[in-house]
């Protein structure tokens, strides 16, 4: 009796063994069902997967601008330095669209400041920077994210203030400000809260009476 029981123990246990490995799902708890490709009828506990695809169009690079500058003053016997007054002219409007990311930058021209028969100096008469307060401020117009817009700010790599040299014909276009790559995303206003846009002016004591006109063309550039 007792040498029957060890051996249908024996018996027992290679059958447990034999369960265990070639039979091994049989005494293992049951697995986590194989995702299938959905779109077919599948049964209840089954997962499937899909694909989820978005696409993303390129738009544009666009700038806008003031549509005027103007500055105003009485002769005073001393040279003066004259800033535009107005809130509507110091800032603009950059939307980068263009889902490239390769940066950007805003150019500025003009043309002589006169007045048909008067002129000011095409040198050191016009300058930007940002500030309404100092001419001479090393300070870049502050930058800020539109509403609605999670827009990934400008860096802006402008040195301070910008001297713009005017000219009777063909005047050189100098970068205003300028943005690297993976910055300037989106829709953002420059020379919004501390820092506006300055645009100055230098009206020497020696300037007559008049009305001087200058054609400001403002321009925004793909590319740092």
């Amino acid at each position: 009796m007792i040498r029957m029981t060890r051996r249908r123990l024996r018996l027992l246990v290679a059958g447990v063994l034999l369960a265990g490995g070639v039979g091994g799902p049989a005494l293992l708890g049951a697995g986590t069902a194989q995702a299938v490709v959905c779109g077919t009828a599948i049964a209840a506990g089954t997962p499937c997967t899909l694909t989820g695809t978005l696409g993303v169009t390129a738009g544009t690079l666009t700038l806008t601008s003031p549509t005027a500058l103007a500055w105003a003053t009485t002769a005073s016997g001393i040279d003066q330095q004259l800033a535009d007054p107005t809130t509507a002219h110091q800032s603009y409007l950059v939307n980068d669209a263009s889902a490239s990311a390769i940066g950007w930058h805003v150019t500025v021209s003009a043309t002589t400041f006169t007045t048909g028969t008067l002129v000011l100096p095409n040198a050191g008469t016009f300058v930007t920077t940002g500030s309404i307060t100092a001419e001479a401020a090393i300070t870049a117009p502050t930058a800020a994210c539109s509403s609605g817009s999670t827009c990934t700010l400008p860096a802006d790599t402008t040195t301070y203030p910008v001297a713009i040299t005017t000219a009777a014909s063909a005047p050189v276009a100098v970068n205003i400000y300028s943005t690297g790559a993976a910055t300037g995303i989106g829709s953002i206003t420059i020379g919004i809260g501390a820092n506006p846009v300055g645009w100055w002016v230098n009206v020497p004591a020696r300037t007559l009476a008049g009305t001087y006109i200058s054609t400001v063309t403002l321009q925004i550039i793909s590319g740092p």
